[in-house]
């Protein structure tokens, strides 16, 4: 009466425990999923509007080709000017930071690109003209082979009259499009028309792995909370992401948003065990007097399983397909399984008369396992043996390669020993397969080794020729057109000398200081080019950059009012000197032009530290951007100066510094007059 008493009060507890749990995880999961739910909504609307603000400043790109009079000439008929198209698209692709420029015909060849060898694959090349012809206008394209990142294409078409002649390509790097404020365990997929994923934000969960492994009918769980949502839940990896999905109409893409959910999961899961500890330690306590009644009861099925236990070992003996022996101590065959009975082709008889010696290392008797099994009484502590390599051998005398183990065993108050036989014959043909044709492949791999290093020495010859062509090719076209007028003025000026007409001779030398002014610009911008990426940046001063610059532009900054706030703590930035140097002095040079109509000018250069980042601002009075130009403003060719007065290469120089530098750059307009740029770089690590 008293056990039934115990017994109904532990399940009253269990049952209690159990509710007092579920409802508390329950409630708990509610809410987290809806804090959770609304949190990730509004990330994920932040990131679409990031990612597009990435794509935009890239889609007037092929435009620079269609409408360039160089092209159109080209495709009129004039081939001669294929190496000048060349060297626009190379000027274009480094302006620009994409990874590669093409020009086509109608039909897809490729007449000329930005690379030495074009990596336009066939497939993207039959989409893009294919789309091209259909629509008449400009396309983007998206291509993903296994094992490769996917590739961006910006196309438009290059008419004649009516008429489609070529097409011009861009081609674009869409890791632009992890690089943004995600945090690292979430998860960002980008899918094409036709549900195939082509971008994954996360490493281990690639675009690769969800076309290959990814099935939604099975990862995807659905779950409604209390304010009547429907969530969805995936269990990728045995981890659970909230899932956010939306399709973009102008791209045609859908992106999804993965929000893990192990955080929320750990911290319902100590919410609700936090509730229920303490029904559980009197349920451990109740368990103890429990399990002394369950232990006898126990004893009694031991017994009944041990006399069961013998009889299935037998069967299993027999049915296994590795070989058994049991040994007795003197090594006499106490016992064999049908698959050693076949391993050695014995039959009943033969067991009864041979001992378990003669079917080991048949032509070796200093064999350590053929010693072992002869003196098997003498060398008891010697009887556990680990899959060791040996030959055994069959009745009618054939011999054969196997992996032999031995151990003790115990049975029936007796010391048996079990020996185990794996016959290991066609893993030997492998291994004697396998190092002859590894033999052969290193010999392979020798030769190809050589054959490359030979190719890469040509390659390397040819690369500083095509260098060196490509530099004085540049260096011509640019400055052709203004030494063409300084000739024509020069020229001028013996015949203004000879009449005396000293007035025009002084105009003409005013023109020919602006184009020496002007050519002298070109080189310093095109020259920024030429830097070398920055492989990691290093400590260097700040304040020792700005007063250089300050000091370059002293001439130019003589009627503007000028002021330095420089926090006291700000000493030094993780960059490039040379750089740091080229990005003040671009954003000052900009803030004087900007201010040059203003009765009075004012430049404001200011640096505050802020943990492991420096800010720096640049803010000034002059006359500002239209706001729906900011968004260009980084790009190269935007200018908002005459022809002549600058390329529009100085904000493209200035944000792939800043970039080159692991820093940030933005663009605002003041709210009263002027435009400030933030500049956010990190600080030296003091350890």
């Amino acid at each position: 009466m008293v056990s039934n008493h115990r017994y109904w009060f532990i399940i009253v507890t269990v049952f209690v425990i159990a509710v007092v749990k579920l409802s508390s995880q329950e409630v708990a999961t509610q809410w987290q999923m809806e804090q959770a739910q609304r949190h990730a909504e509004q990330r994920f609307l932040n990131y679409i509007a990031e990612a597009r603000r990435s794509l935009q400043r890239f889609y007037h790109l092929p435009y620079l080709v269609t409408n360039d009079a160089i092209s159109l000439r080209y495709f009129k008929g004039e081939a001669s000017l294929e190496p000048e198209i060349k060297k626009q698209l190379i000027q274009l692709d480094k302006a620009a930071n994409t990874k590669g420029w093409y020009v086509l015909s109608s039909s897809g060849d490729v007449l000329s690109s930005s690379v030495e060898s074009s990596n336009l694959r066939e497939r993207a090349i039959e989409a893009i003209v294919s789309r091209i012809h259909q629509q008449r206008e400009a396309i983007s394209v998206v291509t993903k082979n296994i094992g490769t990142t996917p590739d961006y294409y910006l196309a438009a078409p290059i008419y004649l009259a009516f008429d489609i002649v070529g097409i011009a390509v861009v081609k674009i790097d869409l890791s632009l499009l992890n690089d943004q404020w995600l945090a690292n365990d979430e998860i960002i997929l980008l899918q094409n028309p036709q549900q195939q994923f082509f971008l994954s934000s996360d490493r281990e969960l690639n675009a690769d792995w969800f076309n290959q492994h990814f099935d939604v009918e099975q990862v995807e769980s659905s779950q409604q909370l209390y304010d009547q949502s429907q969530i969805k839940v995936w269990r990728l990896n045995d981890k659970r992401y909230l899932v956010q999905s939306i399709q973009l109409d102008d791209l045609n893409w859908r992106l999804t948003y993965l929000t893990p959910l192990q955080s929320l999961y750990q911290t319902v899961s100590w919410l609700s065990w936090s509730v229920a500890v303490a029904c559980l330690f009197i349920l451990m306590l109740l368990v103890i007097s429990f399990q002394r009644y369950q232990k006898q009861l126990s004893n009694q099925r031991i017994q009944r399983l041990i006399k069961e236990s013998e009889k299935r070992l037998s069967g299993m003996i027999n049915k296994t397909h590795v070989g058994l022996l049991l040994l007795d101590k003197n090594g006499a065959i106490h016992d064999i399984n049908l698959m050693a009975k076949r391993y050695f082709s014995l039959s009943d008889s033969m067991i009864k008369s041979i001992q378990a010696w003669q079917l080991f290392d048949a032509g070796n008797p200093n064999s350590t396992t053929l010693q072992l099994l002869k003196n098997l009484a003498q060398h008891q502590e010697l009887a556990e043996i680990s899959s060791v390599e040996t030959m055994a051998r069959r009745s009618d005398g054939s011999c054969f390669p196997v992996l032999f183990s031995i151990s003790q065993f115990p049975w029936d108050s007796t010391n048996y020993y079990l020996c185990t036989i794996i016959d290991i014959s066609k893993r030997k043909k492998a291994e004697i397969a396998l190092q002859s044709a590894n033999k052969h492949l290193q010999q392979r791999v020798q030769e190809r080794t050589q054959e490359l290093e030979n190719a890469q020495q040509e390659l390397i010859e040819t690369s500083k020729l095509a260098a060196l062509g490509r530099m004085s090719s540049a260096i011509t076209h640019e400055l052709n057109q203004p030494l063409t007028g300084l000739r024509t003025l020069l020229s001028s000026n013996e015949l203004l000398m000879e009449r005396g007409e000293t007035k025009l001779l002084k105009a003409n030398m005013t023109l020919v200081h602006t184009l020496i002014d002007r050519m002298a610009s070109m080189t310093s911008q095109l020259k920024s080019f030429a830097f070398n990426r920055l492989e990691k940046p290093k400590p260097v001063s700040l304040t020792d950059a700005l007063q250089e610059v300050l000091r370059i532009h002293q001439e130019a900054l003589e009627h503007v009012d000028i002021r330095v706030r420089i926090a006291s703590d700000v000493s030094q930035v993780m960059g490039e000197e040379a750089r740091l140097r080229q990005v003040l002095g671009n954003l000052i040079s900009n803030a004087i032009d900007a201010t040059k109509h203003q009765a009075t000018a004012k430049i404001i250069v200011s640096a505050h530290q802020d943990g492991d980042k420096l800010t720096i601002q640049v803010t000034d009075n002059g006359c500002g951007a239209e706001e729906d130009k900011l968004a260009t403003i980084f790009e190269p060719f935007h200018t908002n100066k005459k022809i002549g007065e600058g390329l529009g290469l100085g904000l493209a120089i200035t944000a792939n510094n800043m970039r080159d530098m692991q820093g940030t750059i933005v663009a605002r307009n003041n709210a009263d007059q002027g435009m400030t740029f933030t500049l956010t770089m990190q600080v030296p690590s003091n350890k």
